[in-house]
């Protein structure tokens, strides 16, 4: 009897057959969508912005109020796991999983605020893909590209600051990327583990696998990490354990989110959503009890790309990871627009 997983965190895996195909973020829409979900409003505008981290050139969006005539704040938006494009969408073979269109709707939110935005493809999309050994592929790199991005914008005379938001997987790299010295006024950090990550897979396991399974994933992720044959493990699972992505796992491994965010020096903003099934209102709270100073925004109905959900059910809510045209909760932008503009 073969088992389906239904893993909450997709896409996690760097390589395989996740990472084969290309997103396309200026592909037109589908004649089936609502155009303002998927076609920047007139009140923004929009022009390409790239960056150099290290030998990569990360492409980007530059998103902008369609009229300012002063410095204005300027927001660089850090996306998930796996092969997430600038937009928030998955890439390749997962696209279906996630085309919530989170980052491209949340950048026109702060642009018609006034606050412009870049948004980014990953190093592991596109042709820098080809310029990639994957296999040595660290959690660093991705801070590093974070760092990158936050200095070439500190650097534009049309910014009158910086602020990093990163979501999943994409809050602990903006936490890392300010607490190695990005030239930042403030971080958001929206449904951000405050966990080490292979709990929290764990957690999210042990609600789909039968305990003498999860017995069996809790040795195999053990010997993963150490470099070890797994052993006997479910193939549903093996896409999690997959030997190219070892290393990335094994730097991701080590990030503790609750040591790293009492570290930071910077303001902080940690967003959650009450109906997020791939990290809990624990996790958020947990991060702000290690840190006093930040300020916690908990969306009761939000769930982890920030649609409004009913219930905290995985099949309830696939719907609300694949339609861009449901509508983003508002209290989502108003809360970052209102704390962004209380920076100095």
């Amino acid at each position: 009897m073969k088992m389906k997983i239904s893993l909450a965190l997709f896409p996690l895996m760097l390589a395989g057959t996740s990472i084969s195909g290309q997103s396309n973020p200026t592909a037109a829409p589908s004649p089936s969508l609502t155009p303002i979900d998927t076609v920047a409003p007139s009140s923004v505008r929009e022009t390409p912005f790239s960056f150099q981290s290290g030998a990569l050139t990360l492409a980007g969006t530059l998103t902008l109020p369609a009229s300012y005539s002063h410095p204005i704040p300027v927001v660089l938006i850090v996306a998930g796991s796996g092969p997430t494009d600038r937009n928030g969408n998955s890439a390749g073979a997962l696209r279906a999983q996630n085309n919530s269109n989170l980052y491209a709707i949340l950048a026109w939110q702060l642009g018609q605020a006034g606050i412009a935005s870049v948004r980014y493809d990953k190093r592991i999309l596109g042709d820098n893909l080809k310029k990639l050994v994957v296999d040595s592929l660290s959690i660093d790199d991705f801070v590093d590209d974070v760092l990158a991005g936050a200095r070439a914008l500190a650097a534009d005379k049309r910014f009158s600051k910086v602020v990093l938001l990163g979501h999943s997987e994409g809050a602990g790299l903006v936490l890392q990327a300010a607490n190695r010295g990005a030239p930042v006024a403030g971080i958001v950090m929206m449904s951000g583990a405050g966990r080490p990550i292979m709990t929290v897979i764990r957690e999210q396991l042990s609600r789909q696998l039968p305990p003498e399974e999860l017995v069996k994933w809790d040795s195999a992720s053990a010997h993963y990490l150490r470099g070890e044959p797994t052993g006997d493990v479910l193939p549903a699972l093996m896409s999690l354990l997959q030997p190219v992505n070892r290393h990335f796992m094994q730097t991701w491994a080590k990030y503790d989110p609750v040591a790293e965010i009492a570290k930071v020096k910077v303001p902080v903003l940690i967003v959650q959503g009450g109906k997020d099934i791939q990290v809990s209102e624990a996790d958020a709270r947990g991060l702000a009890a290690a840190q006093p100073a930040a300020k916690l925004l908990l969306i009761p109905d939000a769930n982890h790309v920030y649609r409004a959900a009913t219930t905290s059910d995985l099949r309830s809510q696939i719907k609300l990871y694949t339609d861009p045209t449901i509508p983003v909760v508002p209290e989502l932008a108003s809360g970052i627009v209102g704390w962004v503009r209380k920076l100095k």
